[in-house]
């Protein structure tokens, strides 16, 4: 991964002069607890769910528009590339498996998993890690997802990038557990009437893209903040067809509306504040950023906007 990390050198300007591309480093076995970037290099997914196939390309374009991106940090948390988990051929399940078993790895070891995809279906691959690292410590009990996306992912049927949500859902019913979901960015033009009364089933709460403008700020941010108090454990999704196609073309399922970049880089920033993001009670498990498709990214805008949002999410670790 090294020929990724690599941009422009402000030498003279000596340690404030950084960028991420001159901290990250390959994750090594017994390093220090720091943020971990994984990749999800996988399109099967997406394929299976009709989309655009192209999201395996996404991690290492993401890392590539992380790169030269300015360095902030105060704490010296090491900055890792943990390296991809890739699906081979048609095996979504087993790579799904593979995602889990490094993200319950990582958490063990004390990192914070940085995902990067990749379709969707990674959400359930990093859950899988996730419950299995929370098992034994009663966070499970309540645990939570917020997820940035235009589609509830709720699909019923074969494991796809439109079933992550609902295979999460089934998982925690099988231990008895409630199932805590909030959507942002639901668009009502991508889900059928059969999407939203399965939606209303599982318990979903979510806010629809003409809900998520400027004049209803407040009451977006009421909602994160209930929801948040309802958990002990955070999981942050973000899928790039939340936003409109101008803003993210490069993805499996453009959108025509979305959410505005600004808007929603904000309530991000709410969401990670009210989780404590960055302290030492941080609800925050785990976050991702899926459906990253490069070959419909010719100008790189899609890559740029999922790299501000690792840097978001990152940031208040360094």
């Amino acid at each position: 991964m090294s020929e990724v990390w690599q941009g422009r050198i402000d030498a003279e300007d000596g340690a404030l002069g950084r960028r991420w591309h001159q901290l990250v480093r390959p994750l090594a076995a017994g390093a220090p607890a720091g943020v971990a970037l994984l990749g999800f290099a996988s399109d099967e997914g997406v394929r299976r769910n009709q989309g655009r196939v192209g999201a395996r390309e996404g991690p290492r374009s993401l890392r590539r528009a992380l790169a030269p991106l300015a360095y902030h940090g105060v704490r010296d948390t090491p900055l890792y590339d943990a390296g991809d988990v890739a699906c081979d051929g048609e095996d979504l399940e087993g790579a799904q498996r593979a995602l889990g078993a490094r993200v319950e790895a990582l958490l063990a070891q004390g990192h914070f998993p940085m995902l990067l995809g990749g379709g969707h279906e990674m959400a359930w691959g990093s859950f899988q890690g996730a419950s299995a690292a929370l098992a034994n410590d009663g966070r499970l009990r309540r645990y939570g997802i917020v997820n940035f996306d235009a589609h509830f992912d709720l699909r019923r049927g074969r494991a796809s990038s439109g079933t992550p949500f609902l295979q999460i859902r089934d998982a925690l019913a099988a231990r008895g557990l409630p199932f805590r979901y909030l959507c942002i960015g639901i668009s009502r033009a991508a889900n059928t009437p059969a999407l939203f009364a399965t939606a209303r089933e599982c318990g979903v709460t979510w806010l629809t893209d003409e809900e998520i403008v400027w004049p209803k700020w407040e009451a977006a941010c009421r909602a994160i903040d209930a929801f948040v108090e309802s958990i002990d454990a955070l999981q942050i999704s973000v899928c790039l067809d939340a936003f409109p196609a101008a803003a993210t073309p490069g993805v499996s399922a453009p959108a025509a509306r979305g959410i505005a970049p600004d808007l929603a880089l904000s309530l991000l920033g709410h969401l990670l504040g009210r989780a404590g993001h960055g302290k030492r009670d941080s609800r925050v498990v785990l976050a991702e950023v899926a459906e990253l498709a490069p070959p419909f990214d010719p100008d790189g805008r899609t890559a740029r906007l999922g790299a501000r949002l690792v840097y978001d999410v990152v940031s208040p670790l360094l």
